[in-house]
This record gives C-alpha cells, sequence and structure tokens, in this order.
C-alpha cells in the first residue's frame, strides 16, 4: 500500500504499554489504532505549536522587538509566574 510505513516500537515501558491496552480495551479497539490515533494528534498538535511559534516570530519582527527588548519580557513573565501570579 502506497504512503503507508510500518514502525516498530521498542523499549516501550510496561506501564505504557500497560495503558495503552486498557486504553484499546476502553474504545474497543486495538493498542495499534490507539497508537496511530496518539501519533496523529500528537503531529496535529506539533504543526499548529509550530504554525503559532512562526506566526509569533513573524510578529516580532514586523513590530521590530529587539533581542533585548524580548529578554526583559521574557524576564517579567517569569518574575510574575514565580511570584505565582501566572
Amino acid at each position: 500500500m502506497p504512503g503507508v510505513a510500518t514502525l516498530y516500537i521498542r523499549n516501550v515501558p510496561a506501564d505504557v504499554n500497560e495503558g495503552l491496552k486498557q486504553r484499546a480495551e476502553e474504545t474497543g479497539s486495538s493498542v495499534n489504532a490507539v497508537v496511530l490515533e496518539l501519533l496523529e494528534r500528537e503531529m496535529g498538535n506539533h504543526a499548529r505549536r509550530r504554525g503559532w511559534f512562526e506566526g509569533l516570530l513573524e510578529l516580532r519582527t514586523q513590530i521590530d522587538l529587539s533581542t533585548e527588548a524580548a529578554d526583559l519580557a521574557v524576564a517579567g513573565i517569569r518574575a510574575h509566574r514565580d511570584a505565582g501570579r501566572l
């Protein structure tokens, strides 16, 4: 079948394997189907995160945010987070 690959995963921790089996049983599907669904979802999430990050980089260019200003913004966010405000 063109466009379809076989993937073998080794050294799966026992708790992860058991979780996959349990999820497959709960959903009435196979472990393979559960893993494939998780991989597809993660690839979609990765693409969205990448697009979001690239959008931020583009915005930084549009507003001419210097590296120094960006570092100050990050420091401020971290300070708020560490103080429990975020």
